[in-house]
């Protein structure tokens, strides 16, 4: 847990200063989360990457999976939900959408929301 308490004033300063009036997504789910980097050949299997806001990053797989980078290096893993449109990915407490025209990170129950970029 201490590692997590540390995590969540960073992401809250790093959303003060670029989210408006929305608060950061905090690190407080437990399953899903790695610290570890990522395998090799993994990063082989990349369809697209996004960049938000809090210094936060998502990289989507061939594999349905998505991989939510948090400052501090913890990842979170979300899978996407069948036939959703727009493009759906959940897991933990995280759910990211991916429509045609904006991409968003959010807690599944909506109330923190940060706005995603396609990395290029």
């Amino acid at each position: 847990m201490g590692k997590l308490s540390v995590i969540t004033p960073v992401l809250l300063l790093a959303c003060l200063a670029g989210c408006g009036d929305r608060s950061a997504i905090p690190a407080d789910a437990g399953a899903g989360v790695e610290t570890t980097p990522p395998a090799s050949g993994e990063e082989e299997n990349v369809t697209a990457r996004y960049d938000c806001q809090a210094d936060t990053a998502v990289v989507i797989f061939e594999d349905g999976t998505a991989r939510v980078s948090l400052p501090g290096g913890e990842r979170h893993t979300l899978e996407q939900v069948a036939d959703s449109n727009p493009q759906v990915y959940a897991g933990d407490s995280l759910y990211f959408t991916v429509g045609a025209d904006a991409a968003h990170l959010s807690q599944q129950d909506g109330a923190r929301e940060l706005a995603c970029t396609k990395a290029t």
